[in-house]
């Protein structure tokens, strides 16, 4: 796609943004693939914007071809052809980490983790910024070898958040191996349990539940980070104290364990899965916001804060069958900004609770 870099005072309304816009202190303004409007353009004027990248107006025009209000964001998001070339890089990537993971329970991991590292990165490059992935992600869907795809989008989110947290490439590159390895132990549960379209039994979840001590068991003598071999096993603890396997709370679980806790939930329940759709990512925030007490809080603040302000100037449908734009975020309640609609109607999500956001448009 043909992108050009356009001074804020030489903004027209109908141009469309490529990238996010931040102001010198790094707070969002706008999204990427924002549809300027004069109100936008005084509001990047007013917090002192230099410059914005736009698609080139025939890119936009190619894009407009397709009427919005037949699709869904994430309908848009598929059709995209950025998309395209992050589900090939994708599946790719997938089928060769698929024999990597098998490789570790029989083998050493001796240039394993390179190649599945390398994986990632080749995936990274296949977007623009952490919305795109986490939106490339939400629309990767419809596998049946959930392992496998989970671990890898697990991977690719501890990237996002290893990169917001500043850290250096050596514990990036740890991060990242222990999403990709996190489930490992999962391997020795049976397919048709993992796979199960419904509910599990009692004995089965049992069973499930076994695959950290399993994951751990796999890498303990394995050479590789001790941060990795724990995030196998911890991955699923809970602060509170309420997790598994062993009922961890507070310091006694791993900070890089705590961090995959945290991605490991998040691309669950924003995946579809055989049993059900994916949750609307305001939702799912909300419910981790609500359940705040299971996590890490600096991690899970940090993820909420960067995840929902990213979808400012979204366009969203309310529970009350109105549709509107987000506008403003609440630091008291992330997952419930202020959201104005077509109507003219103002709601503060944070003091309305009648109302949710149903879904991005």
């Amino acid at each position: 796609m043909k992108i050009k870099k356009v001074l804020t005072a030489n903004l027209k309304p109908g141009m469309v943004s490529s990238e996010a816009a931040y102001t010198s202190t790094n707070h969002l303004v706008i999204q990427s693939n924002t549809v300027l409007t004069e109100e936008i353009i005084e509001k990047l004027k007013y917090y002192a914007v230099k410059a914005v990248k736009v698609y080139a107006q025939e890119e936009v025009s190619a894009v407009a071809e397709q009427p919005k209000e037949t699709l869904t964001y994430f309908e848009r998001v598929q059709n995209s052809e950025d998309f395209k070339e992050f589900e090939s890089e994708f599946t790719d990537c997938v089928n060769g980490f698929r024999q990597s993971l098998n490789d570790i329970v029989t083998k050493s991991t001796d240039g394993l983790v390179d190649n599945m590292l390398n994986d990632v990165k080749s995936i990274l490059k296949k977007t623009r910024n952490p919305l795109h992935l986490l939106d490339m992600l939400q629309c990767m869907r419809g596998y049946d070898d959930l392992t496998y795809t989970h671990s890898m989008n697990v991977a690719l989110i501890c990237n996002v958040i290893g990169n917001w947290l500043r850290m250096n490439e050596d514990d990036l590159n740890v991060l990242v191996t222990c999403g990709l390895l996190h489930d490992i132990g999962k391997l020795k549960i049976p397919s048709e349990i993992i796979t199960k379209p419904g509910k599990l039994t009692a004995e089965e979840y049992e069973l499930v539940k076994k695959h950290p001590a399993y994951g751990y068991e796999i890498l303990k003598d394995k050479n590789l980070d001790d941060r990795i071999k724990l995030a196998a096993l911890q991955h699923h603890e809970r602060f509170d104290g309420s997790g598994y396997p062993l009922g961890l709370s507070r310091s006694e679980i791993g900070y890089f364990s705590s961090i995959v806790a945290v991605a490991d939930v998040y691309d669950a329940m924003t995946a579809n899965r055989c049993y059900r759709k994916g949750i609307c990512p305001f939702t799912v925030i909300e419910m981790m916001e609500r359940e705040k007490d299971l996590y890490e809080p600096s991690v899970l603040l940090l993820f909420m804060e960067r995840t929902i302000e990213a979808y400012v100037n979204t366009e969203v449908r309310l529970s009350n069958g109105e549709n509107g734009k987000v506008v403003l975020l609440n630091k008291s309640f992330i997952s419930r900004p202020v959201v104005i609609t077509e109507q003219g109607n103002s709601y503060d999500l944070s003091k309305n609770f009648h109302i949710q956001i149903e879904a991005l448009i």
